[in-house]
Formats: structure tokens, sequence, C-alpha cells
């Protein structure tokens, strides 16, 4: 009994597919024995009906057999596993491939890790530029307010009193100023002249004789070593001598000396001279002269003259000079808060002298002219507050935009008594003084944009506002004020 039930075969049912009625052969196991016997039919089995495909499992076990027998399956019931082990074989392929191409568990696991840590880095990136660029941007954000002043207008023609002296309020009060200066300046000789001429030098005239002076007469002679007369064309007084430990200091004075006759013969370098005059007395001895400069002009005969027109335009030229850098020098030594108009200025001649006279052989000389230049000044405050006070304006408030426009005219000049007379005349632009550092500290202060127009409203200097922030995005006051930039218009 035991021996039949071993010998028939099993029946296993095999899972169909409804649509196809194959059997799904990924539910089972690939044969591999020969014993296994696969039947089927390829029609749809009803509920009631076994399964389509069985498969039959027969014990091959070596106990089963009697020895020495042997038993042999017919061909036909081997089954048809060749399509079942190709189908495998293509499965166990196709594993092995997706295997191949697909990355490991723990890569995936390490990619997807990867891509949210990319993710969140980059979303704190982005939120830290963003923070980070509000942050600059508020740094560097600054408050631009645009200001229109107040103004008013008002004609004058109208004369002003200036002194140094003022004596009573309509004056305006003066200042005097004075500078000096001087030029030199070498010049060509242009006459040619048939001419007879003297030398000429300066000597230095000494007593050395007494402690008292010694008056000397025009035409004094004094005397060179080899007899040629020079003299003198104007007095002079040759100071004392001073004594000094017993020990007689002598005194000098310089004057110019003329010879006696032209030509060339009177031409000389540096030497003595002494006074025929005093020839026979002891004062010969004790006054004497030298040269302080060579004796030159003598000639006679055809030469370069000085002539008239050359001293004047010698003198315009040394003129123009100072005056210039005179007039220059005075407005810079105007004192802070003065005006000094032009035709306030009075210049003066100090000091006119020239190395030649007229007719005088030469071929160039020098000249030296100095000038004396005083002015009047007087404060623009004070100026101010008169045509406020005549527009009737409070000069607290307001000043007047276009003082360079308006013309003065000098009426009446009197440097030297320090009075001065002007007529104004133009139109003056009055404009309200505006207090920027208070009106920035207030703007600070409100912290809110809306309040910017009561802010405003408390300056009457202010005729119009306009208040930008920079960039427009950011519309936080700033706490610096430096960062607060006003803009003032009229």
């Amino acid at each position: 009994m035991s021996e039949k039930s071993e010998q028939n075969p099993q029946n296993i049912p095999l899972r169909t597919d409804l649509e196809s009625g194959r059997f799904v052969v990924a539910d089972i196991l690939p044969p591999r024995n020969q014993n296994v016997q696969l039947t089927g039919s390829h029609s749809i089995p009803s509920k009631k009906q076994k399964a389509a495909y069985d498969i039959s499992v027969r014990n091959t076990s070596h106990a089963s057999l009697a020895p020495g027998s042997s038993r042999s399956l017919p061909q036909k019931e081997l089954g048809n596993t060749h399509a079942v082990d190709t189908w495998f074989r293509k499965e166990s392929l196709l594993r092995v491939n997706r295997s191949a191409s697909e990355p490991p568990s723990s890569t995936r696991a390490f990619a997807s890790f990867t891509k949210k840590r990319t993710f969140m880095l980059g979303g704190g990136l982005f939120l830290a530029l963003a923070v980070g660029g509000f942050g600059v941007s508020y740094a560097m954000s600054r408050l631009e307010v645009i200001i229109t002043l107040k103004t008013q207008s008002h004609d004058f023609d109208q004369k002003i009193s200036v002194a140094v002296e003022p004596t009573h309020k309509e004056v305006l009060a003066g200042e005097r100023i004075e500078i000096s200066d001087s030029h030199t300046a070498p010049f060509q000789a242009s006459g040619i002249a048939d001419v007879k001429a003297k030398a000429k030098g300066i000597i230095s005239v000494y007593n050395a004789f007494n402690t008292s002076s010694q008056p000397l007469v025009a035409n004094t002679r004094f005397e060179a070593p080899d007899g040629k007369i020079y003299h003198i064309r104007e007095s002079v007084v040759v100071p004392a001598a001073i004594v000094e430990n017993g020990v007689i200091s002598p005194r000098s004075i310089d004057v110019v000396v003329y010879a006696d006759e032209p030509g060339l013969a009177y031409n000389r370098d540096l030497t003595d001279f002494t006074i025929p005059g005093f020839r026979g007395s002891s004062r010969y001895t004790g006054f004497y002269a030298r040269s302080k400069t060579p004796m030159e002009g003598g000639f006679i005969g055809t030469a370069t003259v000085v002539t008239k027109e050359d001293l004047d335009k010698a003198r315009e030229s040394l003129e123009s000079e100072v005056r210039s850098r005179l007039t220059e020098a005075l407005k810079k030594s105007v004192p802070e808060g003065f005006l000094l108009l032009d035709d306030a200025i009075e210049i003066t001649s100090d000091k006119r002298e020239f190395s030649r006279d007229a007719d005088e052989v030469a071929k160039e000389f020098s000249g030296t002219i100095t000038l004396r230049g005083r002015a009047l000044v007087f404060k623009k405050s004070e100026l101010e507050e008169f045509l406020s006070r005549e527009a009737g304006l409070d000069s607290s408030l307001v000043m007047v935009d276009n003082m360079d426009e308006l013309t003065f005219a000098i009426e009446r000049r009197n440097v030297e008594t320090g009075a001065l007379v002007l007529q104004i005349n133009g139109t003056a632009r009055f404009i309200w003084n505006l207090e920027t550092d208070k009106l920035t500290t207030e703007l600070v202060g409100s912290q809110n944009p809306g309040a910017f127009t009561n802010v405003f409203q408390q300056y009457p200097a202010i005729e119009r506002a306009e208040a930008h922030f920079v960039p427009s995005w950011i519309r936080i006051v700033p706490r610096d004020p430096a960062r607060i930039q006003i803009t003032t218009n009229i």
C-alpha cells in the first residue's frame, strides 16, 4: 500500500491568469528532476474543476526500487522543461542586469541625503544672503531731503554812509586798512643825440675833525688824486664825529658829485677825494670823501641817451605793476566778514627814483617806485541788517543771497578822515535761514516718515520739502545723522 502511494504522482495546483488561461510561472520553482511531469490544458477551468496544470512529483528514492531493477519513464512523461528553464535563465539575466545598472541601496540612500542636504544648504544660503543683503542695504541706506527755501525780493535805490567812528545806527561802522609796496626794474634808453655829458657818481663825505656838524654849500668842490675836480649841486650837512673812549669816530653823508668838464677823461673807478676849500687849515685833513660808485657818463659825441619819454614809460610801467600788487594785497588783508569796494581804495605815491635823468648818456637805466594804498571796509552783516530793516524784515531770520548783483557807487570818499558815502541800486533777494543741524536731529528723533510733515511745518524757512529713501524699499529713518542729506534750493 505504501509502495503504491509512493509511486502515485502528487498533483500541485498552479495559479493561472484568468484572461489568458496561462499559468503564472513566477509562483513556482523551476523543475530540476526529470521525474516531474507537466500536464495542462489551455481551457479555462471552472471553480469546481481541478487546476488546469498539475505537477506530479514521483518518489525516486532508491529504497522504493527493487535491487537490480531499473525503470524508465516514457518520453512523454518527462514534460517540457526546456521552456521553463529558458524563461528562468532570461529572468536571471534580467535581474543581474538590473542589479548591475541600479546603485546599491546605500548609494541610493546617500544620494537622497545629498539632495536633501543640498536643498537645505541652498535654502539656508538664500536666506543668509537675503538677510545679509537687507542688512547691507540698511547699513548703506540714507534719507535725502530736498528743501525749497522761502524767499522775498526788494528793490533798492538808496544812499548809505560808512564811517570809522559812526555817530548813529543808520551809519555803518567802517575800518581803515593801509599797505605800502615798492618795485624796481631795469629799462632801455632809446634816445640818440650829440652830447657833451659830464661824468657823475656818488661819494661819502666824512667828518673826522670834531664833534660838530659841518655844512657844505652848493658847488663845493672835491678833488681827485689826478687833480680833476667834481662838485655837488645842492648844499649838504656833514654830521658830527663821535668820540668813543677818547678816540674820534668819523660820521659821513652820501652825496652826488658832477665833473667840472664833459668827456671821457672824468670817468673813473673808486678813489678818494679832498676838499680844496679847506686847504691850508686843519679841516683839510679832518674832512675827506671816498667814492661809493664809479664816476660814469662823461662823453662827447653821438651817444644813446635817456629821454623824457623813456622816464615816463618807466614810471607808468612801475606804477601799473605796483598798483596791481597793492590792490591784490589790500583785498587779501580785508578782515573776515568785511566788504571792500574797488572804488573805496585810495593809492598815493611815496617815492619815485631813476638812476638816470633825461638827456643823460646811458644805454639803460633803472627805476624804483613806492606806493601806499589805503581803503575803507565795512561789515557785510551790518549792511544786511540795514537792508533787512529797510525791507521790513527781521535780520535774524533772513540773509541777502545776491549781494554781488547789487550796484554800489562811491559818491564821496575821504580815507584820511575815514568817511564814505555810497549809492546802492538793484533788487535784493532775501532768503530765510534754515538750521539744518537742528532739522537733521529732529528727523532722526521722529523715526516715522509719517511725522515728517509736522517737523517741516515747524520751520518758517521751509517753503516746500521732499523726502526720499535710498533705496526706496527701505523706509526706515536712519539713526545716524550723517546718513541724512539735506539739500536746499531757492
